[in-house]
């Protein structure tokens, strides 16, 4: 049940990364996903997690999209992406991974989080 982080060739973007972020703001992070293998049992489970989480959100129009809001904080760009990281992490595991009932399959996702910059990381689910 790794977790990995994909480094993001960044080179193109304009005008870059860590643009803004105010403190204890809530903030918008879209999850795009690319399941390998089965999806039946991660559906479920994210379908299961969207009912009892309000700020968790299944994009209806698309099926492999998900809106989170989150606070993060950070003292320095530094702290803040290390912060956002290791949130993302975490949460990705929460979406992803159901350890009572694993799928057996490989999650690739695309985080953007508001307009402090974007992260992608590969999932053992």
């Amino acid at each position: 049940m790794g977790i990995r982080e994909i480094k993001l060739d960044t080179r193109c973007w304009n005008p870059g990364e860590n643009l803004s972020q105010e403190g204890g703001e809530y903030t918008h992070v879209t999850i795009t996903y690319n399941i390998s293998g089965s999806r039946d049992k991660i559906d479920r489970h994210i379908d299961k997690l969207v009912e009892n989480e309000c700020d968790l959100q299944k994009v209806d129009c698309v099926n492999t999209v998900i809106y989170w809001q989150s606070r993060f904080d950070g003292d320095s760009t530094e702290e803040l992406n290390d912060n956002v990281k290791s949130s993302l992490k975490a949460k990705l595991r929460e979406i992803f991974v159901d350890s009572s009932n694993l799928s057996h399959t490989t999650v690739t996702t695309y985080c953007m989080v508001g307009n402090i910059r974007a992260f992608a990381f590969e999932l053992d689910a």
